[in-house]
């Protein structure tokens, strides 16, 4: 076996992060001002990927791993997803309690782009990487740091590699940063500071819903922090498109009221005006509001919280031109969103 440094091949972490090291898609200084859910879901890899280009027809990744989580059905939280050019995707189990897992490839054009995708839902750290022939390091698209909650990191779906966020960021060649932790994502203000950070070509936030009910607020507080987020954001990163979209349907929370007496469609609406009021206010008009409510279907849902398979593509159908505007001709041309 031919042995190479992992970090060249791995896509979705941020500058000055290291997979390999800390096992964080957070700087570890960031950990000590957030709360304990926020740094455990962080220590999932979701939206990380190997991508490698070259003629190895096998190759050998060696991990170590930690808590798994429990998360809602199907999701297949104990395997990567080997993603091929003109191939059907394939699970590969993950080691249990760690180890080495032998990927045999599919014979094809050595120029294809392999893409081995890590678990949205399972602790998993990068050990050791090797082939039996060479690999060439894929170079990365703009960068694309998106925040959010359990939806945005992927919690429901199949497979590694279909979450909402890495079906646009594969529709338009961008490197994704997913910053979706599960539980958690109630607008902490040093996860707006790692965005302003980033050097981000564009940004997505996706949260809300965990104010409903993971850690309930008012409609006037989350107003509060949506605005301060986003000014947080947009000391680091003044002139990048930002698109918010705000929580989608949640059809036991909509009408009936949390602890303070907010119904998600009232928090869901504060959130919002909280958007066109800074937008208005600061004359930014590289800030999008994408209104969440009906992005996905009811029915799409697994559990009445988390979309499945085919809510995830919706969400992703319904994104992919806002960003796409937003980046204008640097963009590059867009590949149908299908999560195949």
């Amino acid at each position: 076996m031919i042995r190479v440094q992992p970090e060249r091949f791995l896509h979705g972490v941020l500058p000055g992060v290291s997979w390999t090291g800390g096992g964080s898609r957070l700087p570890l200084a960031v950990g000590t001002k957030l709360t304990a859910d926020t740094v455990r879901a962080a220590r999932v890899p979701a939206g990380l990927y190997l991508a490698f280009t070259g003629p190895a027809s096998t190759v050998e990744l060696t991990v170590e791993t930690g808590e798994r989580t429990s998360v809602p059905a199907p999701t297949l939280p104990e395997a990567f997803a080997v993603r091929v050019p003109g191939f059907p995707a394939r699970l590969v189990p993950l080691p249990p309690g760690g180890g080495t897992e032998l990927i045999v490839l599919p014979a094809r054009d050595p120029s294809s782009v392999v893409r081995v995708y890590f678990p949205e839902a399972a602790e998993v750290r990068v050990v050791a990487l090797g082939a039996d022939r060479r690999l060439e390091p894929v170079e990365p698209g703009p960068r694309w740091v998106v925040y959010g909650d359990s939806v945005t990191q992927g919690w429901s779906v199949s497979a590694p590699g279909l979450a909402w966020p890495t079906l646009v960021a594969e529709a338009l060649g961008l490197d994704l940063v997913n910053l979706g932790f599960a539980g958690a994502a109630r607008g902490e203000l040093p996860t707006a500071d790692v965005v302003a950070a980033s050097g981000a070509a564009a940004v997505a936030l996706a949260w809300g819903t965990n104010a409903y009910s993971s850690l309930p607020t008012s409609p006037a507080q989350l107003a509060e922090t949506t605005r301060l987020y986003l000014t947080a954001v947009r000391q680091g990163l003044p002139d990048v498109p930002v698109l918010v979209v705000s929580p989608i349907v949640r059809p036991a929370a909509e009408k009936v009221p949390n602890r303070f007496g907010a119904s998600l469609a009232e928090l869901r609406a504060a959130m919002e005006d909280a958007v066109r009021r800074f937008a208005e206010a600061t004359q930014d008009d590289r800030l999008v509001l994408l209104p969440g409510r009906d992005l996905v279907p009811a029915a799409h849902l697994v559990d009445g919280v988390h979309p499945g398979d085919e809510g995830h593509r919706a969400l992703a159908e319904r994104v992919t031109p806002h960003v796409a505007a937003g980046l204008g001709r640097h963009t590059p041309p867009a590949r149908p969103v299908s999560g195949r």
